[in-house]
């Protein structure tokens, strides 16, 4: 085992001039990716620290130099340092992937709520065409010569509209059903 390792961390970036006021608008916070050599064997960062992932492993790959004599049955060193930059370069990757992973958990949950207002939405249009169509009946249903028939069926109507607002979750008092003659 390799005693000096390639050790990634994210580092929060804020944008500059963006601030706490009120009046100002807070920006996200970006992340960048700092490669640092660590000592196994004390767990003391080694200079250098930078961004370029070849310039620590060439570092690291120098301070391992050393220990190879110690290490003749290990791996070969072109072997540890692509393992090492390969799960450095992952590990950087990772916020990105947890970013694309929350998105796409609020894109199907907006997709489930419009699916659920359509439904809903739809069966709120199928009680109004049976409603529409129950009232459609009772005046087709109606004689001319009685006027106690045609005050019911007013009454009926009125009660049957009065009953789909409810449903539907205005109030009567918002939209008076039309008045019957």
């Amino acid at each position: 085992m390799k005693r000096y390792l390639i050790e990634p961390e994210s580092i929060a970036i804020q944008a500059p001039g963006s601030g706490t006021d009120s009046n100002e608008s807070v920006l996200p916070v970006t992340y960048k990716v700092v490669y640092r050599i660590v000592d196994t064997s004390t767990q003391q960062i080694l200079p250098p620290e930078s961004e370029d992932i070849d310039a620590v492993a060439s570092a690291c790959n120098e301070l391992n130099g050393a220990d190879d004599a110690q290490n003749a049955s290990s791996l070969p060193d072109s072997i540890v340092d692509s393992i090492a930059i390969s799960n450095a370069k992952s590990i950087g990757e990772q916020p990105a992937v947890l970013a694309n992973l929350a998105l796409a958990q609020q894109i199907f949950n907006q997709n489930m709520r419009q699916q659920i207002a359509l439904s809903e939405q739809q069966a709120m249009n199928q009680i109004r065409i049976a409603a529409v169509a129950k009232c459609v009946a009772m005046i087709d249903n109606l004689t001319e010569s009685s006027q106690a028939s045609m005050e019911k069926a007013g009454a009926d109507i009125k009660t049957i509209l009065q009953v789909m607002e409810h449903i539907i979750g205005r109030k009567p008092s918002d939209a008076e059903p039309p008045q019957t003659n």
